[in-house]
């Protein structure tokens, strides 16, 4: 069976103390939130780890924006980077062990949803998202064949390019990888990667509309 998600986890209060997790600022299990110093004091506050959770780090870049983001993180040995000039808003969760989950320079999100559960996500640099994205590395529940017991929908890493144009609502599912310099569509739902680069990408099923683009802020 499946480990509880740590979304559960982290509102479990903890055997004789007042709070469901260890926030950033008491440092336990030796996980940290190193950066700027400013801007690491900030971030702390909106950090949580899992009482179990062992040596996970948060490193931000300078310039580094928060646009009311919360950082959940259950597991070990995970990294989280976040580069320079990054505006971020919305929930990273990080479930798992040995996990990296990046965020380019310069990337700009409103308020964006990135659930990390054993495999890591890759933001490019200079990547731009609306409201209500959602970027998912795995399905949380498992599948299995009833006869063989094999698992048919595993995590798998999520790789977005540079320069990634993300408008509003759209689902980046376990497995995609978008190539640099591509838009997708709002609404769309994407679920198996592409190889071409500077294209839109819409639907649902996602499919390449337009070739040969290229996309300013």
């Amino acid at each position: 069976m499946p480990a509880q998600p740590p979304s559960t986890t982290l509102h479990r209060p903890r055997p004789g103390s007042l709070l469901p997790w260890r926030p950033a600022f008491m440092a336990f299990g030796g996980n940290q939130v190193s950066g700027p110093t400013l801007t690491a004091f900030r971030l702390r506050a909106a950090t949580l780890f899992d009482h179990a959770a062992t040596g996970n780090r948060v490193e931000v870049g300078p310039g580094f924006r928060n646009r009311g983001l919360s950082i959940r993180m259950t597991g070990h040995g995970n990294l989280l980077r976040i580069g320079a000039g990054v505006t971020w808003g919305g929930v990273i969760s990080v479930y798992g062990d040995g996990l990296l989950v990046t965020i380019g320079d310069r990337c700009d999100a409103k308020q964006v949803t990135i659930v990390a559960r054993h495999a890591g996500v890759t933001v490019g640099a200079d990547s731009l998202f609306a409201t209500g994205v959602e970027i998912r590395s795995s399905d949380i529940h498992g599948i299995r064949d009833r006869a063989s017991s094999d698992l048919l929908n595993p995590p798998a890493p999520v790789h977005l390019g540079r320069h990634v144009w993300v408008a509003g609502r759209v689902f980046i599912g376990k497995g995609v990888t978008v190539p640099d310099g591509c838009v997708l569509g709002a609404g769309s739902v994407i679920t198996r990667p592409f190889e071409e680069p500077d294209c839109v990408i819409a639907g649902n099923p996602a499919r390449i509309i337009r070739r040969g683009i290229v996309w300013t802020r």
